[in-house]
């Protein structure tokens, strides 16, 4: 079969790949991985793939149109977001007249509301892949019918069919490195990461409880699926001939640092040590998943960076979303890094259960005060099958009326909850607070200067500043 897997346009700069679906204050791309990662599956099944990160290349589907006409694909899947569902459904319509391919839908909005995606589409998509849909897309792809099609969704009539959740995938090591060959690499940028840098996902899932996270809610499953460490290994040798040009590997399994996975951790940075791979890597890491000696290990490894989630700068917030870390975990933590030689990006958030402007306040305190590189802040996001969804919606907490409406006119990210200690307007003002308290010190300023090190991070960095100043100029 011919399968054709776009990743629609929906605004300038808006990314589907990351956790937050908006143009980002840091204007990041991210790579398409999971959405790679499904292409090798159907191109070792034997299945002739086209793929486009449109969205990435910021071309609108009326430009996609005659390249997919003259693929000719029989199915075409489409990944998709919350923000941009309306507009994925319009070009998956567009797609249907061009081709009458057979439509399919993946991610984590439409897993988690197949019925109200269906209904909206109303005939222009025919299947919805629910879940991690590696294996369900090759099975469509062979042409196993879908009563016998686990994971799947579909409209007959009025009606809307599922069969039986497909189980998740338990040996990873089984599934083919992510096709980057359809990608340009030179489409990702990220401030805080080498350029240019490639995504890798050493295990699926996370053990954590936090109620925003979507992705282990509603895609990968609230227990840590790792690979083998050395086929890690081998992903980042194939990754370096096909890129030679590669300057650092950013792992994206959901928190590759945490307390469950120290041992493979240390495991995977000795292996590191001995293989002498002459490229950085960075990470998503929790407070509580490394100490001082396994941080100088992941150093001595290559580790230049790791996005840390300390989220909240108030311990009762930090408790509502089930964050499971202390705030005095987060300074343990920083100074550590700090005394290890790594950098730290801080992740935090406005808008948590029982936010007030205190709370608020207290966070980019904590940011400031902390030994950090550089920061992000973000309104909590409401996505769709989510326990913070479930609350928010239940208490009559969320501002939006149409999923277009979890971005603003911009495609920036917007918060999505008005609650009864600070209301929407406030928490997006404390964000821009935060980016502005954070960045604007003396004393960060120097910070950054003195850690560039090579024409790498003067790139980086050129590329924050232009950032920061386009989304406060656009501000204005």
């Amino acid at each position: 079969m011919r399968v054709a897997l776009l990743n629609p346009m929906f605004g300038p700069g808006f990314t589907k790949s990351a956790r937050w679906y908006a143009r980002s204050r840091g204007r990041v791309q991210r790579h398409p991985d999971y959405l790679c990662t499904a292409a090798a599956v159907l191109e070792k099944a034997g299945h002739d793939i086209f793929l486009l990160d449109a969205q990435a290349k910021d071309i609108p589907i009326e430009h996609v149109l005659p390249r997919l006409q003259a693929f000719h694909p029989d199915m075409v899947v489409y990944q998709t977001s919350t923000p941009s569902i309306d507009s994925d459904i319009r070009a998956a319509r567009l797609c249907k007249e061009t081709t009458d391919a057979l439509n399919v839908f993946v991610g984590s909005h439409v897993t988690a509301e197949p019925e109200d995606t269906l209904n909206r589409a109303d005939g222009a998509v025919d299947v919805i892949a629910l879940g991690e849909y590696d294996y369900t897309l090759r099975d469509l792809a062979n042409g196993t019918p879908r009563e016998q099609c686990p994971g799947i969704a579909w409209r007959e009539g009025a009606t809307i069919k599922k069969t039986e959740r497909r189980p998740l995938i338990e040996d990873l090591d089984a599934l083919p490195f992510p096709a980057w060959r359809h990608i340009d690499l030179e489409d990702y940028r990220d401030a805080g990461k080498l350029f240019p840098f490639l995504t890798l996902i050493s295990g699926r899932g996370c053990w954590g409880r936090c109620t925003f996270c979507q992705l282990p809610q509603v895609m990968n499953g609230r227990r840590y699926r790792p690979r083998s460490v050395e086929h890690i290994l081998e992903e980042i040798d194939y990754d370096l001939h096909l890129f030679p040009q590669l300057r650092e590997i950013m792992f994206e399994d959901d928190t590759l640092v945490a307390p469950a996975n120290r041992d493979r951790l240390a495991q995977l940075c000795e292996s590191l040590i001995r293989r002498r791979f002459r490229i950085a890597w960075s990470a998503n890491a929790r407070v509580d998943g490394a100490d001082l000696d396994l941080l100088r290990l992941m150093k001595r490894a290559g580790c230049r960076m790791l996005c840390v989630g300390f989220e909240f700068g108030d311990q009762n917030v930090l408790d509502c979303v089930k964050k499971g870390t202390t705030v005095e975990e987060m300074r343990q933590f920083a100074e550590n890094a700090r005394r290890a030689g790594v950098r730290v990006h801080g992740c935090f958030m406005i808008g948590g259960p029982g936010e007030t402007r205190e709370t608020a306040q207290k966070t980019i305190e904590l940011a400031c005060s902390l030994p950090i590189d550089t920061a992000q802040f973000s309104g909590v996001v409401a996505y769709p099958g989510t326990e913070y969804y479930q609350w928010a919606k239940q208490n009559g907490y969320l501002v939006p009326t149409q999923w277009r409406d979890w971005v603003d006119e911009n495609y920036e990210q917007v918060t999505t909850q008005s609650l009864p200690g600070l209301d929407a307007a406030s928490i997006n003002e404390f964000v821009d607070r935060g980016l502005r308290s954070f960045y604007l010190r003396p004393s960060q300023m120097f910070r950054m200067l003195w850690g560039i090190r090579s024409w790498a991070d003067v790139r980086a960095k050129w590329h924050g500043l232009c950032s920061f100043v386009g989304y406060f100029s656009g501000k204005s």
